[in-house]
């Protein structure tokens, strides 16, 4: 069977690998499963020019359509959905938004979207730039409008797919246990990875501690908050190296911020080998200022044995025990400065967070596990496909939703 994958970047326009954040790393642990699986998948995604390539089995096709202003979003997915019905020539295939927000409402019973994190519950300077929004009214509309827009893209398919409990519990404060279509949860995987032994050796308090910042960087990730948090860290300790690595809009105001500072090393990294980046780090930095689903940036630096400090935004506090397997912090600067004093300071605890991070990774969020759960699911889809035709005729119009 056809399956057909819809998101706004999956390979990126330099071809250098695979872009789209952790949506992307998602779609690149997805497409050799389908393969395995006897599907024929296709990822349709916006790019700079036509394009035709592979991703191992997978084919990706790069349209020259963006959203924009003047262009909506459901536009761009449509005119994607209308190219991939005439490649197909099949009347049934699975379709698959590979994030809600990059959806239509549709009434294909085999139509499967995946919610991988909100953003509304960010600060209101990265929201909008719009000074009407900037008011304490006009926020608390925007914030309104945000949240039921929401709803209204995690409804647009029959079947959804979570990758965060949390933003499940939200949705049904809005719509009480017995809401329509049907939802399965299965949280990002980890790569499975082997103990780094070399991690058991005692502390040598005169080492330095190694703090690895690997992601976007974008001030939704947590960038500015970062600047600030290290530029105390460094003037505190003189034992304390830091790497900043990733791509972004914030990357040259980092450079900026870090010039003349020997221990700062900001840099690039390939985020298919993202876990073996994380080895030679003692701790990672993830401070998130705004939603996340199951974090792969966390994921990768627990697989790896790092010791996480993050904030403890929407899907983050199901990965993270605190003091446990990593530290939650609130998303502000002395919070999270405290928590990696705490690391700094105490090696033997540091080391015990780093080994019960991996196991963690290992064990509840196994690459095997979330296979299996996509398979189920793909199985469950298919074999419902007539029951979710019949009850999709039924769907709540969206005028009623809020009344």
């Amino acid at each position: 069977m056809k399956v057909d994958i819809y998101f706004l970047q999956f390979l990126k326009e330099d071809g250098s690998g695979v872009g789209g954040g952790g949506i992307g790393t998602q779609l690149a642990f997805l497409c050799p499963l389908l393969d395995q699986l006897g599907y024929d998948s296709t990822v349709y995604q916006c790019y700079h020019r036509h394009l035709e390539t592979k991703f191992g089995k997978a084919s990706v096709i790069g349209i020259p359509d963006y959203p924009g202003l003047e262009r909506p979003t459901g536009e761009v997915v449509n005119h994607f959905r209308s190219v991939a019905e005439q490649r197909s020539r099949s009347s049934e295939r699975i379709e698959l938004f590979a994030a809600d927000f990059f959806s239509v409402r549709n009434n294909n019973p085999l139509a499967i979207s995946i919610m991988q994190g909100l953003s509304w519950d960010a600060p209101i300077e990265v929201l909008t730039e719009k000074k009407i929004f900037r008011t304490k009214a006009g926020e608390k509309i925007l914030r309104l409008r945000k949240q039921i827009k929401g709803v209204e893209y995690f409804e647009n398919c029959y079947n959804r797919v979570v990758a965060d409990l949390t933003f499940l519990n939200w949705y049904r404060s809005f719509r009480g246990p017995n809401h329509e279509g049907r939802v399965w949860y299965n949280p990002n995987p980890a790569l499975k990875v082997g103990w780094n032994a070399s991690r058991d050796k005692k502390g040598n308090r005169k080492k330095p501690v190694r703090i690895i910042f690997a992601r976007r960087l974008v001030q939704e990730k947590g960038t500015r908050l970062a600047i600030e948090v290290f530029k105390e860290l460094l003037s505190l300790y003189p034992n304390v190296e830091v790497t900043i690595a990733g791509e972004g809009g914030d990357k040259s105001l980092i450079v900026q911020s870090f010039l003349n500072e020997r221990r700062v090393t900001v840099t690039s990294y390939d985020a298919e080998k993202a876990t073996k980046f994380h080895k030679d780090f003692d701790i990672a930095l993830v401070p998130s200022v705004c939603g996340e689903a199951t974090s792969f940036s966390i994921l990768e630096a627990m697989s790896a044995g790092c010791a996480v400090v993050a904030t403890n935004m929407f899907g983050i506090v199901t990965e993270i025990i605190s003091m446990h397997n990593g530290i939650l912090c609130f998303p502000n600067k002395d919070s999270i400065v405290d928590g990696l004093k705490f690391l700094i300071e105490n090696p033997t605890k540091r080391q015990e967070i780093q080994k019960n991070a991996w196991r963690s990774s290992q064990d509840g969020f196994s690459l095997k596990r979330w296979r299996e759960q996509w398979a189920s699911i793909l199985s469950n889809v298919i074999g419902g496909k007539e029951i979710a035709r019949e009850r999709m005729t039924n769907r709540t119009k969206r005028f009623y939703y809020f009344m």
